[in-house]
C-alpha cells in the first residue's frame, strides 16, 4: 500500500521501548467490565445532562434526536477507530504496553501531529473540567444557602453593579453573603457576585473533595466511580418522576414538544451541535481506560453498551423535561426562554428562565411549575437532595478523572510529576474563577469549546488515524506482526505463553482469562480496506463541516444575547 508503511514500521520497533514507564507512575490492568462501563459513562453523563432538556424546549426534538443518534454511533466507532489503532502498534498487541492519547498520535503522524493533538486533547479535557467546576461550584453554594441561608465567599474584584439606578447589595464588598432567592433569580436582578471574581464557600468544597483524586491514578479511583454512577441513577430516576408532576405552561400549553422550534427569541437549531458534542467528548479519555482494563475486557462490548446506555439517558431525561417545562427552559443560543418573551401577565416570577433542570426543581420556578410537589414536604426534600448531590456525585466524580487522564499524557511525554499535577489537576480550578458567575458563560463555554476542541480531538483525529492505519496494514507490515503457519493463517506473536488463535471469534488463549483481539469493524464483515478509508474519509469532512456551521450559527446567536451581571442565575 502506502509508502510511508515500512518508515512506521521501523519506529514501532523502539517506539514502545521509549514509552516504558514505573509502575508507580500509573495504575494497573485491573478495571473489570462493570467498572469500566461505569466510568465512561460517568466521564459522558456529566454536566451536560441537566441542559438537555434546554436544548430539545429550544430546537424542538426533530433535529436533536437525529443528531444524537448520528453522534451517539460516530463516538462510538471513533474510539473503536482509536482503540484499534492502538492496538495495532507493534509492541502493544493485546494492549499489553501503555500508550497513551498524545503518543498514539505522534507514533501515526509524528512530532507535527503530537503537537496538535496536545494542544487539542488539552483544550478538550481542561474545557471539559473546567465546566465541571463551574457547575459543580454553583450547585454547591446553592446547597449550602438552602441549608443555612447563605453562601458566602471572597470577592477578588469588588466593584459596583447598579439595577435601575440603585446598587446591588454586596457587589462592592470584599467578604459578601448572597441568599438562594439571590443567586436562582427568586429576587431578579440582585446578584451581587455577577461578574465578579469570587471564591465562593461552595467553590472551596468542591475544590477540597475533587483535587486530592486527582493525584491519583485512574484505577485507583474504580470504587468512587461506581458508587457515583449507582447514586448518578437514583437522582435521574428522581428527575424523571418529577416531570410527570408538572403543571402546563404559562399560557395553558399542553404537554407537547415541536419537532422544530421556529418562534423568534426562543427557538434556535444553533446549540444542538455544541451541547450534543460536549455530551459525548469521552474518546479522549479512552485509552487511559484501554491501558488499565483486565486483558480480558472486550473494548467494542464495554464501549458500545456505556454508549447506548447513555443514549438512553438522553432521551429520557431530555425529552420528558423539555414537555414539562419547555416554558421556562433558558435556550443555550437564545439564552431566554417563552416564559421572558412572551407577554403575560404579572405573577411573581414573569420573566425568569431556567438554566437547567435543577433551577427548575430549587429555583423560584419550582412552586409555579411543581406545586404538587413543592408543596409535600418530603417530595420536595427528596427533589432537592437530589438536585444537591448530583454534582457531588456525578460532576464532581468526573473531574478528577479529566484531571488524571491529562496528568498521564503529560507524564508519558517526559513532564515531572510536579508539573503534570500542577497542570492537570490544578491549572482548571485557577481559570474557572473569572468564569464561575459570568451572564451565560457555562452555556457558551460548552458551545464553543465542544466545536472547536471535542470536534477535533474526538472526531476527526482518531477517523485520520485510522486512515493512516489502514494504509499501513500492507504486507510488510503484516510480515513484521505476525507468523505464517503453513496453512496460510494469522498467528498473532505474543510475548508470553501459550496461544490458541480461534479466526473466527478472534480470541487469543493465554496463560489465564481470554484476550480478545480488538477491531473497530470485525474482519467478518467483509469490508475492504478502501471501503474502511472512504467511511473515515467521509466522516471527516461531514464532522468539520458540522462543527463550523454549528460555530457561525453559535456566533450569530451569542451578539445578540443581553450581558446582565446581576442577573446571573435568572
Amino acid at each position: 500500500m502506502g509508502h510511508g508503511t515500512p518508515t512506521i514500521a521501523r519506529r514501532g520497533e523502539s517506539f514502545m521501548a521509549e514509552h516504558e514507564h514505573s509502575g508507580s507512575e500509573f495504575g494497573k490492568k485491573t478495571i473489570g467490565m462493570f467498572a469500566g462501563i461505569a466510568l465512561l459513562i460517568n466521564n459522558i453523563t456529566g454536566p451536560g445532562v441537566p441542559s438537555l432538556p434546554n436544548m430539545f424546549a429550544e430546537s424542538g426534538w426533530l433535529t436533536p434526536t437525529v443528531m444524537l443518534l448520528v453522534i451517539w454511533a460516530l463516538s462510538s466507532v471513533s474510539a473503536s477507530m482509536y482503540c484499534e489503532a492502538m492496538r495495532r502498534i507493534p509492541g502493544n498487541e493485546h494492549f499489553r504496553g501503555r500508550l497513551e492519547y498524545t503518543s498514539i498520535v505522534d507514533y501515526y503522524f509524528g512530532r507535527k501531529g503530537y503537537v496538535a493533538a496536545q494542544i487539542g486533547l488539552n483544550g478538550a479535557l481542561q474545557s471539559l473540567n473546567i465546566i465541571s467546576v463551574i457547575m459543580s461550584a454553583q450547585y454547591m453554594d446553592q446547597a449550602i444557602a438552602a441549608i443555612g441561608g447563605k453562601s458566602c465567599g471572597l470577592d477578588i474584584s469588588p466593584f459596583p453593579l447598579h439595577v435601575n439606578g440603585s446598587k446591588v447589595e454586596g457587589s462592592t464588598s470584599f467578604w459578601s453573603c448572597i441568599t438562594l432567592d439571590e443567586m436562582t433569580g427568586a429576587v431578579p436582578n440582585s446578584n451581587g457576585w455577577g461578574c465578579h471574581l469570587v471564591l465562593s464557600a461552595g467553590f472551596f468544597i468542591t475544590l477540597c473533595m475533587a483535587i486530592p483524586m486527582g493525584y491519583f491514578n485512574l484505577d485507583d479511583n474504580m470504587i468512587v466511580q461506581v458508587v457515583a454512577f449507582v447514586l448518578t441513577i437514583m437522582c435521574w430516576i428522581v428527575w424523571i418522576v418529577a416531570c410527570f408532576f408538572a403543571e402546563p405552561g404559562p399560557a395553558g400549553s399542553s404537554f407537547t414538544l415541536e419537532a422544530v422550534n421556529t418562534h423568534d427569541g426562543y427557538g434556535s437549531q444553533a446549540a444542538v451541535l455544541g451541547n450534543i458534542l460536549f455530551n459525548y467528548g469521552f474518546v479522549t479519555t479512552v485509552p487511559s481506560w484501554v491501558n488499565e482494563k483486565r486483558p480480558d475486557v472486550s473494548v467494542n462490548k464495554t464501549l458500545w453498551s456505556a454508549t447506548f446506555l447513555c443514549n438512553v439517558v438522553f432521551f429520557i431525561i431530555g425529552i420528558p423535561g423539555a414537555l414539562a417545562f419547555k416554558d421556562y427552559l433558558q435556550g443555550g443560543a437564545t439564552n431566554t426562554c417563552m416564559y421572558a418573551v412572551v407577554d403575560l401577565d404579572d405573577d411573581g416570577a414573569s420573566g425568569v428562565c431556567a438554566q437547567s433542570l435543577m433551577d427548575i426543581f430549587t429555583g423560584p420556578l419550582g412552586p409555579l411549575v411543581l406545586p404538587s410537589v413543592m408543596n409535600h414536604k418530603a417530595a420536595s426534600f427528596v427533589l432537592k437532595l437530589s438536585v444537591y448531590l448530583f454534582p457531588i456525585v456525578a460532576v464532581v466524580s468526573s473531574i478528577p478523572v479529566f484531571s488524571i487522564v491529562i496528568k498521564y499524557n503529560c507524564l508519558e511525554n517526559g513532564w515531572t510529576r510536579r508539573s503534570a499535577i500542577a497542570w492537570g489537576v490544578l491549572f482548571p480550578w485557577i481559570v474557572s474563577i473569572p468564569l464561575l458567575y459570568q451572564p451565560n458563560a457555562l452555556n457558551q463555554f460548552i458551545n464553543f469549546s465542544s466545536l472547536f476542541f471535542v470536534s477535533f480531538t474526538d472526531f476527526i483525529v482518531p477517523w485520520m488515524l485510522y486512515i493512516v492505519m489502514v494504509r499501513s496494514e500492507d504486507g510488510r507490515a503484516a510480515a513484521m506482526l505476525h507468523t505464517i503457519d503453513e496453512e496460510g493463517e494469522r498467528e498473532p506473536l505474543l510475548h508470553t505463553g501459550s496461544v490458541n488463535t480461534e479466526a473466527a471469534g478472534r480470541v487469543q488463549r493465554v496463560t489465564g482469562p481470554a484476550v480478545i483481539e480488538h477491531f473497530a469493524i470485525p474482519p467478518s464483515w467483509g469490508v475492504s480496506s478502501s471501503l474502511k478509508i472512504t467511511l473515515a474519509k467521509v466522516f471527516v469532512v461531514c464532522m468539520a463541516a458540522l462543527a463550523l456551521a454549528g460555530t457561525v450559527l453559535t456566533i450569530q446567536e451569542s451578539a445578540t444575547g443581553a450581558w446582565d451581571c446581576a442577573a446571573v442565575g435568572n
